[in-house]
């Protein structure tokens, strides 16, 4: 149980750092997660060897700056590592050695690139959005014939056109109370994605309610702490992620909670 919960933080890590390319160029015009081969400093050019581009390690023995040009290395790189190692780890012991793993795992690999470049950028790129589907596709494909079951599938498909459709409503909807644009294109694409993964009913709903939730409380949050106007634009890729993750794990026990806060229950 040790060793395979090591490999699996360990691959999470390798995998962060992939993410940490994916992240960097993927929003950048010229650059892709193909070319250049190599990864370099973005301020003198070198290419980086591969011993100082060990996850974590590499950026803990060279102190969080360049070998060539001493400049600073973002904090973001490890921290994606660890997040990614973390959650992996998560989903292991959540799901155990079953396709629910894999499946958490590449929930994982989607959502923390979407999450981080959302936050940074205010995109939500249409190449990760593709990726998704065809992963989600095919990880519900997997799962449905290891289950013999159809109706696995069916339903995960059915919430794959309710996210997108459901998010496009409530978009059209904000925008002609608020008479401005009320949600991204990409949170609508991206809603697809997570009820391909997640499934239909209660979790779509769950997604809803947290990623409202914790994003009104940051909204508001940065409005009084950071001088943010109240019509400031705030990526909510981010708490789609988080109230998604959220509910691959502990859906259930949210939901319960949530019936028993309205008195449902």
């Amino acid at each position: 149980m040790v060793a395979i919960s090591i490999f699996i933080f360990i691959l999470g890590l390798a995998i962060g750092s992939f993410l940490n390319v994916c992240i960097y160029r993927i929003p950048r015009e010229g650059l892709s997660i193909h070319s250049p081969r190599r990864s370099v400093c973005p301020e003198c050019e070198v290419p980086i060897q591969f011993y100082d581009n060990i996850p974590v390690l590499s950026y803990l023995l060279l102190r969080g700056r360049c070998r060539n040009c001493k400049t600073k290395i973002s904090i973001v790189y490890p921290l994606v590592e660890l997040i990614t190692g973390g959650l992996f780890l998560l989903m292991f012991y959540r799901f155990g050695l079953t396709l629910d793993l894999l499946r958490g795992c590449l929930f994982v690999s989607l959502l923390v690139p979407i999450a981080w470049i959302d936050a940074r950028w205010y995109i939500i790129p249409n190449a990760i959005i593709v990726v998704g589907l065809i992963l989600g596709l095919a990880i519900t494909l997997s799962i449905s014939l290891a289950q013999g079951d159809w109706g696995y599938l069916i339903k995960h498909l059915i919430a794959a056109v309710a996210g997108g459709g459901g998010m496009m409503l409530i978009a059209v909807l904000g925008s002609a109370i608020f008479r401005k644009p009320a949600m991204g294109g990409g949170d609508i694409k991206l809603m697809s994605v997570l009820g391909l993964f997640l499934g239909l009913w209660p979790d779509l709903l769950v997604v809803i309610i947290v990623s409202a939730f914790t994003g009104s409380i940051v909204g508001g949050i940065l409005i009084a702490r950071s001088g943010k106007k109240a019509h400031s634009p705030i990526p909510y890729g981010p708490f789609l992620v988080v109230a998604a993750l959220l509910d691959l794990v502990w859906g259930d026990a949210l939901w319960m909670g949530y019936l028993r806060l309205i008195g449902w229950q």
